[in-house]
């Protein structure tokens, strides 16, 4: 599978540079793409910004797929409409390869990867809900082309359920673990023991979760330190304008010593609730 280590462009939906609360965010951040030397492009036809849960997986340099995308926590009539069918999105640049359709419900922020290993959220059962468990697993692994698929609960307060937001990979053997220590302890003590199952070296990494709730009634990303978006050796790092922020920032620095972080202000993006890697589609081309 490709690994964000692997990828050299990444997309962002087109509505980032359009909407007038981001604009700042944008600007700022397309300083920071430019200065690093990543190249980047726009995803056009998009309903919503957070294009890593409509766009395929890319499992070779020439090969995606592109999973069932209708997320549950949109089917309302309020949020209906910005969910985006990806058989309508164009590419301002345009890749060559083969994208296979696949039945299974999975959103992209829901998918975790390493070399030969993904991270998923039990959610996956739940969106799947008229397949045997067994059945879901098999189709990803075939699907997905990798041998292990490591399954931890949702975190309380995500309506997403997605995985991104909670571990990364630092390599094949390291997974970043996010520090939840304000949660229930009856889902730490599973959150902890569903990620010992993995066998993978757990590196806890700086959390702090929003303790207030949008004009929607849901938590924001606020402190989600781990939802960064790594393209190659690159790393763009949020930050929220909090106390936590020059301690994450170190740490990230720390673990990814050969890769160049780079901070950027992420405090509006976050309103919504998501950041960096929600909000980019890396591939490599």
């Amino acid at each position: 599978m490709i690994t964000d280590r692997d990828t050299n462009f990444v997309y962002f939906s087109s509505l980032i540079k359009e909407r007038p609360a981001l604009k700042s965010f944008w600007l700022n951040l397309e300083k920071k793409l430019k200065g690093a030397g990543i190249p980047y492009g726009f995803i056009e036809n998009t309903n919503d910004i957070w294009c890593r849960d409509y766009m395929p997986v890319q499992i070779s340099p020439k090969a995606f797929v592109q999973f069932n995308y209708y997320p549950s926590y949109c089917d309302t009539v309020k949020y209906r409409p910005t969910i985006t069918d990806p058989s309508h999105v164009q590419l301002s640049h345009p890749l060559t390869g083969t994208t296979v359709q696949h039945q299974l419900l999975l959103d992209g922020g829901n998918v975790v990867r390493s070399n030969n290993a993904v991270v998923l959220t039990e959610r996956i059962f739940k969106v799947n809900n008229s397949l045997e468990k067994e059945d879901v697993l098999a189709q990803l692994k075939q699907a997905l082309q990798v041998e292990q698929l490591y399954l931890i609960p949702s975190q309380p307060g995500d309506f997403t359920g997605h995985s991104d937001g909670m571990v990364r990979f630092v390599d094949d053997n390291t997974l970043l673990v996010a520090n939840y220590s304000g949660e229930l302890d009856y889902w730490k003590n599973r959150y902890r023991n569903m990620l010992k199952k993995t066998g993978l070296h757990l590196v806890e990494f700086p959390a702090a979760p929003a303790e207030e709730k949008n004009e929607n009634g849901d938590y924001p990303a606020t402190g989600c330190y781990i939802n960064f978006a790594q393209i190659g050796n690159v790393i763009l790092f949020p930050q929220f304008a909090i106390p936590q922020d020059k301690e994450a920032l170190k740490e990230a620095e720390r673990i990814f010593k050969d890769c160049q972080v780079i901070p950027v202000p992420s405090g509006e993006l976050a309103k919504d609730g998501g950041v960096l890697n929600c909000a980019t589609w890396n591939v490599k081309v």
